[in-house]
Formats: structure tokens, C-alpha cells, sequence
């Protein structure tokens, strides 16, 4: 279990949950985990507008691969007109795309990602417990 960390430029809900998600998951895959918060974020693919909260990559034949893909989140997020065309944005990437909701909104978002039309590997919830990152 991940405890709370703030590192430098977290501010927001949201980027706290991706530098948790990516502290968790760099530990369990084998591909390097990169994030991107609102403060600061990497293009990885050839649109200009396509930045995953979270990218896992190797390096191969001298050049990155993205592996897979996750976006976080958060109540308010769920419910904004341009959610679902970041993730048609995403799903063009053609790499797995895991998506992290807080608890009790994983419904909410299979079934937005039915409407766009975007296919979810995983929908996690996240919650905190006693200040501790949860996934479930």
C-alpha cells in the first residue's frame, strides 16, 4: 500500500492521484512509467493534443514504444464535455487503456466509454482509506 505523498507541483486532486497510480503501477510492470500533470505534460504520439495522465514505454530499437495507456479521473472530470474526446484522443494510441474513477463512478464511466465508443481494458476505482492511496 502507497501512503499520500505531495511531491513538488502537485496542487490537484487529480495530479496527486496520477503520481499515485504511476508510483504504484512503476512497481508492479515491467515498462517505464512516465506522468504527465496539469503543470506539466510530454507528447507521445503524433497529435499535438494527445497527453495520457500516465504512459507505460520501453525503449526499443533506440526509440520509445508506448506500451500502455491510463487516465485519471475525478468527479468533476467524468462530467466535462471534452472527457470523452480525450479518451477517442487516447484510443487512437491503439495500446491498452486502463482508467482510474474514484469509488463509486466506475458504472459512470463504462458507460460514457460505451457512448464514445473507446474500449477500456480496466476501469479501477480509487479511493483513500485513513490517508491511504486505495485501488480497487
Amino acid at each position: 500500500m502507497s501512503t499520500i505523498t505531495r511531491e513538488a507541483g502537485i496542487q490537484t486532486l487529480h495530479d496527486q492521484v496520477v503520481s499515485l497510480v504511476a508510483q504504484r503501477w512503476a512497481k508492479t510492470v515491467p515498462s517505464k512509467v512516465t506522468i504527465n500533470t496539469d503543470a506539466e505534460r510530454t507528447r507521445w504520439a503524433a497529435s499535438d493534443r494527445s497527453y495520457p495522465d500516465v504512459v507505460g514505454w520501453s525503449l526499443s530499437a533506440g526509440r520509445n514504444t508506448i506500451e500502455w495507456i491510463a487516465e485519471v479521473e475525478t468527479e468533476e472530470s467524468l462530467s466535462e464535455p471534452d472527457t470523452q474526446s480525450r479518451w477517442r484522443e487516447d484510443a487512437v494510441l491503439g495500446v491498452p487503456f486502463y482508467l482510474f474513477v474514484p469509488k463509486g463512478h466506475r458504472e459512470t464511466a463504462q458507460k460514457l466509454a460505451a457512448i464514445t465508443g473507446v474500449t477500456l481494458n480496466c476501469v479501477y476505482e480509487y479511493f483513500f482509506l485513513n490517508a491511504t492511496f486505495q485501488l480497487s
